[in-house]
């Protein structure tokens, strides 16, 4: 099914290499020169599968999936392939989509700017809603569910898959948001912490709780319930700086095909990545800001 899909949406041509391992980590670090420093672990949980582009415009790319370890009788089964499978393939289409677009940022040998960052940080979430929800709608067409207490089969979907996994561990990580940031500046503003620590620590957080939210709204979307935020609606961390955030973000996901074709693709990216103001926003809130110097240097304020 998915072999015709890159066709459908006037993806242009693309070479793609999957490799099934059982070590994820030695096998990214051996495909990817960026990624030497690889590890699975991610707030949301162990990364099982990644998209790794050899040629920038995604012309050549190579899908890792991690199935397991037959000797610890982890092996994947069949519906979680089949969305990591679908998933990664995902992110080939849509990084190939971007680079034709043109809307993939540039390559800089300079630190990234707070608004360069948060640009890439909007589209790379939107990226997942995206993959997620292209995934379940592969796993409806190729699985049903059956009640074990009799009535119609229906579609499974990723919330069948998934649960309450992704929402488990966005809940778990509020505090570390708020006041969790905010302590993280302070910190620095009392000498405990460096510059680039707290800087790093600020902007590559932001970056894994957008991922996760990503994950975790797909699931509840594709399950037909609300969106995760409304969940959390009182916690400080969503009021102040997730929710305004992420609410644009949904915005333009909620109003452009789940994977928009080559034609409006540059449209619906531009749309996404203008949302990163909200994240720089957001930053700034928190009293981080930062600007290029007039020899093309990165200097970052802390009020």
């Amino acid at each position: 099914m998915i072999s015709v899909v890159a066709d459908e949406f006037d993806v242009p041509a693309l070479g793609l290499t999957v490799v099934l391992t059982g070590d994820i980590t030695a096998s990214i670090r051996a495909h990817s020169e960026i990624e030497r420093d690889f590890v699975p672990e991610r707030s949301g949980g162990i990364v099982k599968g990644k998209t790794i582009s050899v040629v920038r415009d995604f012309s050549e790319t190579v899908i890792v999936l991690d199935t397991g370890d037959a000797a610890a009788e982890e092996e994947l089964d069949q519906a979680e392939l089949l969305h990591l499978v679908v998933h990664e393939y995902g992110h080939v289409l849509i990084g190939r989509l971007r680079a034709a677009a043109g809307t993939r940022p540039p390559k800089t040998t300079r630190p990234k700017t707070p608004d360069e960052v948060a640009a890439i940080w909007a589209y790379e979430a939107a990226d997942e809603f995206r993959c997620d929800l292209f995934s379940n709608a592969f796993l409806g067409q190729c699985i049903t569910v059956t009640p074990s207490s009799g009535g119609e089969s229906r579609r499974f979907t990723l919330a069948d898959l998934l649960g309450e996994g992704y929402r488990d561990a966005f809940a778990g990580l509020l505090d570390d948001v708020h006041p969790g940031w905010a302590h993280l500046v302070r910190a620095y503003q009392t000498r405990q912490v460096g510059l680039d620590e707290m800087y790093d620590g600020l902007l590559f957080g932001t970056g894994a709780i957008l991922k996760l939210i990503a994950h975790a709204d797909a699931v509840q979307e594709a399950g037909g319930n609300a969106p995760l935020l409304t969940g959390y609606a009182d916690h400080p961390a969503v009021q102040r700086l997730l929710r305004p955030v992420w609410t644009p973000i949904r915005e333009v996901l909620d109003t452009s095909p789940t994977l928009p074709p080559l034609a409006d693709f540059a449209a619906a990216d531009r749309a996404i990545q203008d949302c990163g103001q909200h994240i720089v926003a957001m930053w700034a809130s928190l009293g981080v800001t930062g600007h290029l110097t007039e020899d093309d240097q990165l200097y970052v304020s802390v009020r």
